[in-house]
């Protein structure tokens, strides 16, 4: 199928779609076109940017290098914990 047959036919199932997936597929299309794109989300939503994640992520490599970091036995204590009533 040619890129002008593709356009075609999307044109026409963009005619067809529901509210919600038409959304899903702007805003691909729209982040596909950003010199910047979001690449991923935060557990509440927030978007983050190839550039932003970029720098969280740098910024975690240097705590670690630095020696800021939680040892697997610590997280077991502190996870532990997290089940248990705070009364």
């Amino acid at each position: 199928m040619s890129a002008t047959e593709m356009r075609s036919e999307l044109h026409q199932l963009i005619d067809q779609i529901d509210e919600r997936f038409l959304k899903a597929v702007y805003l691909t299309i729209r982040a596909y076109q950003e010199k910047d794109p979001i690449v991923s989300y935060d557990i509440d939503g927030t978007p983050r940017t190839a550039s932003e994640l970029t720098a969280i992520l740098d910024e975690e490599v240097e705590a670690a290098r630095r020696g800021d970091f939680m040892t697997i036995e610590e997280f077991r204590k502190q996870s532990a914990q997290w089940g248990q009533s705070t009364r």
